[in-house]
């Protein structure tokens, strides 16, 4: 079991004994699991009765808060995530997040991969949560060889906490910059942000992994997702029956987007309907006849769009039809 550092775990007692909560709810992303025992155990021997989640979360805006409060917590406390600038959504109880930045050293592939960034002088920096620590190094790093660095700092209104923060449905941080850098570099673990920093962007963006050490340009790949959500587009022009995916989670429930998608769909002469779940899963939405879907939920979804079997569009896309 992955250790918590001793010193943020009582810092972490400390905040919930601050609080005043008796009993708390404690959740966190499926690679900080291996914590909730001894964060648990912790509160426990603290006089804190603990509540621990187990299913899966994807972000701060997927906290059980609504869970929690059913059974009796007074505080959540959100493991792994960093809490938003800005939430539509009020939590249902107090939240403290943990936000548990990952170690890593990204010199390695920022080294090997210095020729990638050969051509680009005006350099914009973004990551996410994890390794906000990591920018400024990485900063000076680039400095030394001769680039000019940026990091923005997204909108005032915006879900993104920190400068040179980004979120699957917030990059702000970077668009904000994006007139003023000739590439973007984007710092982290696995493509889901890289790809979607290059999608909002129409800058080159590179993708230093810290875990594979590797600097990799995200430009054919953002060129083979936008084939897939033109073909999606098409597909879904000769569609009748639509299906607009709603997550009832606390931070995704975009409402307003999904009528206006299911008002647009009708004047169209579609039929479409407003389908709530909490996570969006291909088998919950058997025995609906179907023929398109439209993504009103997280841009995660993206990734597993092919299991759905059917076209997914977003709700911006249905103009196109």
């Amino acid at each position: 079991m992955v250790s918590m550092e001793r010193e943020r775990l009582d810092l972490l007692i400390s905040k919930a004994r601050l609080a005043g909560a008796a009993k708390v709810f404690v959740q966190a992303p499926e690679g900080l699991k291996t914590q909730l025992q001894e964060i648990g155990s912790a509160l426990e021997k603290a006089g804190i009765s603990a509540v621990l989640s187990c299913e899966p979360c994807y972000g701060a805006c997927d906290m059980r808060d609504a869970e929690a409060r059913r059974l009796g917590c007074e505080l959540l406390l959100h493991i792994g995530h960093a809490g938003f600038g800005q939430m539509a959504a009020k939590p249902a109880l107090p939240v403290i997040y943990e936000e548990c930045p990952l170690e890593a050293d990204p010199s390695n592939a920022l080294g090997a991969g210095m020729k990638a960034l050969e051509g680009f002088r005006r350099i914009g920096l973004a990551t996410t949560a994890q390794y906000l620590y990591m920018l400024d190094s990485v900063k000076r790093l680039l400095e030394s060889k001769g680039k000019l660095i940026l990091i923005g700092n997204g909108s005032a209104n915006g879900r993104a906490k920190y400068p040179g923060q980004v979120l699957g449905c917030d990059y702000a941080a970077a668009t904000s910059i994006e007139g003023r850098v000739d590439a973007f570099l984007f710092i982290g673990t696995g493509r889901f942000h890289a790809l979607g920093l290059a999608a909002a962007v129409g800058k080159p963006v590179l993708f230093l992994d810290l875990e594979n050490n590797t600097l990799e340009d995200m430009s054919s790949e953002k060129e083979r997702q936008e084939r897939i959500r033109f073909a999606s587009i098409e597909k879904a022009k000769g569609c009748k029956n639509f299906g607009i995916l709603v997550s009832t989670k606390t931070g995704q429930a975009n409402f307003k987007a999904a009528e206006a998608a299911k008002a647009k769909l009708e004047s169209k002469g579609k039929s479409a309907w407003l389908l709530a779940m909490d996570a969006i899963a291909p088998e919950k939405l058997l025995g609906l006849k179907l023929d398109c879907l439209v993504n009103c939920a997280c841009p995660r979804l993206a990734e597993d769009a092919a299991q759905f079997r059917k076209p997914v569009i977003r709700p911006e896309d249905v103009e196109r039809l």
